[in-house]
């Protein structure tokens, strides 16, 4: 009897394990706290990529808090770009025209036979403006190109005028005219208009650290093969090289992450494609990323029959985010990301996002940490996992039970 009722243990016990199996994961947030705050006003906050391993993508799970633990409003400025411009060339401005509280009207003419984008040199100014672009080829007779088009971040943090590029459709009138909304802003100072020659456009980068980097050549396939690896997890969205030698090299590369998918029931690994460029002595071999967020990712170079390329370094970017928010001072405070259930806040400073100057004093976010949360999810599905395997178990359970049940019966009735 008691080797009966030890069997009947054991039984119940493996399947209530089995059916009562879950995994926990362990799942990060960060926090840090803001540099401290000498004056009060508006404040840029920059979002060190740290805090960006652990936030949703487009961080609308982060937070900013007082001492009094109560939200902090603000909005994401990820459009932090710089401008500049070399070999500027002023077109003839003809005429400019102003009416007071409506319009301001600027007509330049084209000395190109073909035009399809602009340079426009202003005087710094806080706000957007609301354009529209016509061509004439008589200036009488004007034709629409651009309509309500906007400029935003029309102010330089070094100089006292900000160059700003339009693009428009291909276009050969002979004369164009540039028309600003001023209904519900003051007239902007528009000091020139112009091409350039050479325009760069760049947004301001963090540059992300290695955790560990293996170059290896494959002689079979011809190809060189680089693995990296990061600390954390990160958002790269720029990628560097410099190249020592040979002298002249053209080689296709791509970069690429290892994913698994599932195939016959059987998991297997493959390599998906993120990005492909060439690499090229005369230029500067400096590569836009899309949509990389991991910690591991591998590029392969094709050398063909050429000898292998001397990378001295490998660096990666991430394109600076801004938080801009009212801070007071002296006042403590601290900021959080990773809590996946948040969604985006809805903060009244966002309506003002392009009223707000982006010459703004800055504050930066210290004292990092990593906070491991211990939290319940659900397990990959396997055989035993499946609803039918589960109530099978169920079903042989209570055979087991009834079983060992009218046996125990039995054997008391017997004593």
């Amino acid at each position: 009897m008691k080797i009966k009722q030890q069997n009947m243990n054991k039984t119940l016990s493996f399947l209530v394990l089995l059916l009562a199996t879950a995994t926990f994961a362990q799942q990060k947030h960060v926090e840090g706290k803001l540099s401290p705050i000498e004056e009060d006003g508006l404040y840029k906050i920059q979002i060190p990529h740290g805090v960006r391993s652990y936030s949703k993508q487009d961080m609308s799970d982060f937070r900013i808090w007082d001492s009094n633990a109560s939200q902090v409003p603000y909005f994401i400025n990820n459009d932090d770009k710089e401008s500049r411009v070399s070999n500027f060339s002023e077109f003839e401005i003809i005429s400019k025209s102003n009416i007071l509280d409506t319009l301001s009207t600027y007509i330049f003419s084209n000395p190109k036979e073909e035009i399809q984008k602009a340079v426009l040199s202003i005087a710094n100014y806080q706000g957007s403006k609301s354009f529209n672009l016509q061509g004439s080829n008589d200036q009488k007779e004007w034709f629409g190109i651009v309509n309500n088009k906007q400029l935003h971040n029309l102010n330089s943090a070094t100089n006292t005028s900000i160059y700003k590029v339009i693009n428009f459709p291909l276009c050969s009138y002979q004369f164009l005219k540039i028309v600003f909304n001023d209904q519900k802003s003051l007239p902007i100072n528009l000091l020139s208009i112009g091409t350039a020659t050479t325009e760069i456009t760049k947004s301001a980068m963090e540059e992300i650290p290695v955790q560990s980097s293996l170059i290896s050549n494959v002689l079979n396939s011809k190809t060189t093969g680089i693995h990296i690896e990061f600390e954390h997890p990160e958002i790269i969205n720029e990628l560097h090289f410099n190249i020592t030698s040979p002298e002249l090299f053209n080689r296709r590369a791509r970069v690429y992450v290892l994913n698994e998918r599932e195939v016959k029931h059987k998991l297997e690994t493959f390599q998906h494609d993120i990005t492909s460029f060439v690499i090229h002595s005369e230029k500067d071999n400096h590569f836009s990323i899309p949509s990389f967020f991991g910690k591991e990712l591998y590029i392969e170079i094709e050398n063909q029959d050429n000898p292998k390329l001397s990378i001295t370094s490998l660096k990666f970017f991430q394109t600076i985010w801004y938080a801009v928010a009212n801070l007071k001072q002296n006042e403590n405070y601290t900021v959080s990301a990773g809590n996946k259930k948040l969604n985006v806040p809805e903060y009244d400073i966002s309506y003002f996002r392009n009223k707000i100057s982006e010459r703004l004093p800055k504050s930066s976010i210290i004292s990092v940490k990593y906070i491991e949360d211990k939290v319940k999810e659900k397990a990959i599905v396997s055989l035993w996992q499946k609803p039918w395997f589960m109530w099978l178990c169920i079903g042989f359970t209570a055979v087991i039970i009834a079983y060992f049940s009218t046996n125990l019966i039995k054997d008391l009735k017997k004593q």
